[in-house]
């Protein structure tokens, strides 16, 4: 599919919060792409491929490791499915959706709990436990991410 480019200065906003993003944290570069109604109304590179001393520009082929950019993508179809009204709230509980799962593990944890990574669930040799009362801490556990995909 091929795209029309028509850059449009509403995006500017964007573009100036992922600069200021990007000044801010440990990264050596950037890219912001953002297509609307089949055209390209934001195309931008920032940076290095590196932050060694002879690295390459960031450009439209640049590959970067994006590392957890799944719970990007989990996230935003989470925010579909309620759009569509598949899921009614992110303060569903969990059982709702996934009444297969262990209710005394998984009681009282809301898809907001696994969103937030405050479901307190932890696992081990593929079993799902709790480790602590769901909402009560945050921990990156990759159970709450398992049930979300």
């Amino acid at each position: 599919m091929l795209f029309n480019t028509k850059p449009n200065s509403n995006f500017d906003p964007l573009l100036k919060h992922v600069t200021h993003t990007f000044n801010q944290v440990i990264c050596s570069g950037a890219a912001v792409f953002v297509i609307q109604n089949d055209s390209v109304v934001l195309e931008e590179y920032i940076g290095e491929q590196s932050n060694k001393p002879d690295a390459r520009e960031v450009q439209r082929d640049t590959q970067f490791h994006v590392a957890s950019v799944r719970k990007s993508y989990i996230g935003f179809a989470v925010a579909y499915a309620v759009h569509k009204g598949c899921i009614q709230s992110i303060d569903d509980l969990v059982m709702s959706y996934l009444p297969e799962l262990n209710e005394t593990v998984w009681k009282d944890t809301t898809i907001r709990h696994l969103l937030t990574h405050t479901h307190g669930l932890s696992e081990k040799d593929g079993a799902v436990y709790r480790e602590y009362e769901a909402g009560e801490k945050w921990t990156y556990r990759q159970a709450g991410v398992n049930a979300l995909t």
